[in-house]
């Protein structure tokens, strides 16, 4: 290992425990780039996704509380544009999703002092043979 070399942008934890189901509240589809940096017209090259905890959301909303008063977490979606294009955005949010494949990974945040890595975010691969169910 050489730490000069480490790309933090790939770099899994596995200490942390995350939720089991998750219930989509806000999507948004991230354009790939050229090499002159402009946006592709029609690429994907990762869906956003903003969710919270399904089990949570269930029992506070059986107490009669507001569950989109919870903090939302942030899923990537990723994979093979194709599969990624074809993403219902619509059929998406509100839904449910299993996590079981997500990964914990390092999140980017743009602040006040520039940016760092300030935050966690799940990423799920769909292009999986075993992650074909976000897709629904």
């Amino acid at each position: 290992m050489k730490l000069a070399q480490g790309r933090l942008s790939e770099v899994e934890i596995a200490n942390v425990e995350t939720p089991k189901v998750a219930r989509i509240v806000s999507i948004s589809k991230s354009p790939r780039y050229g090499e002159n940096g402009e946006p592709i017209p029609n690429s994907v090259a990762k869906v956003v996704c903003q969710f919270i905890d399904t089990d949570l959301a269930k029992i506070v909303e059986k107490a009669g509380g507001d569950a989109s008063q919870l903090k939302a977490f942030v899923l990537e979606l990723v994979g093979d544009e194709t599969d990624l294009v074809d993403i219902s955005e619509s059929e998406l949010l509100g839904s449910e999703i299993q996590l079981t494949d997500a990964k914990v990974m390092l999140k980017w945040a743009t602040g006040r002092n520039g940016g760092g890595w300030r935050d966690l975010k799940l990423v799920m691969n769909i292009s999986n043979g075993d992650s074909k169910a976000a897709k629904r």
